[in-house]
């Protein structure tokens, strides 16, 4: 599925969430260059690692979701989701 399909708001939502993790990013550069305690920074770094992989999981439900609501497949979208997105 191209994530074009998906239709402009999962889009919208997976870019801003983008952009937040680019800005977690150039905060853990900023703290590496001032020398900031090395736990403090591994701790940014999983956050920023834990919110880049909820925007790929989450462009994957949505894909699923349309995947499978246009089939014939009997399937709890919502179980399902809530089971995938433990994966982050």
């Amino acid at each position: 599925m191209d994530v074009r399909e998906l239709g402009e708001d999962p889009v919208r939502r997976a870019a801003g969430r983008l952009r937040r993790v680019e800005g977690q990013v150039r905060a853990i550069e900023r703290m590496l260059d001032e020398g900031e305690d090395c736990e403090q920074v591994l701790r940014q770094i999983a956050a920023a690692s834990k919110a880049l992989r909820r925007v790929g999981v989450q462009l994957a439900v949505e894909g699923v979701e349309r995947c499978v609501t246009a089939g014939d497949a009997d399937a709890d979208l919502e179980r399902f989701q809530r089971a995938f997105l433990e994966l982050s």
